[in-house]
């Protein structure tokens, strides 16, 4: 996971929708998306839910 997917996904933790993440990252829309679309596949999850799920278990938070 690179640098900036940890930064998309702790702000999808936070429940940020793509616009919120976007702005703040000073990045566009679309490349939120790409970087969600990324974690998805690379976690073989198919929503952010999961995406987040995934990540509180590996983090022991759950």
């Amino acid at each position: 996971m690179t640098k900036r997917e940890r930064e998309v996904l702790h702000l999808l933790a936070m429940g940020k929708t793509n616009k919120q993440i976007a702005l703040e990252l000073n990045i566009s829309d679309f490349t939120v998306r790409d970087h969600v679309s990324s974690l998805l596949r690379k976690q073989g999850v198919t929503s952010r839910m999961q995406l987040i799920a995934m990540q509180a278990q590996q983090l022991g938070v759950v």
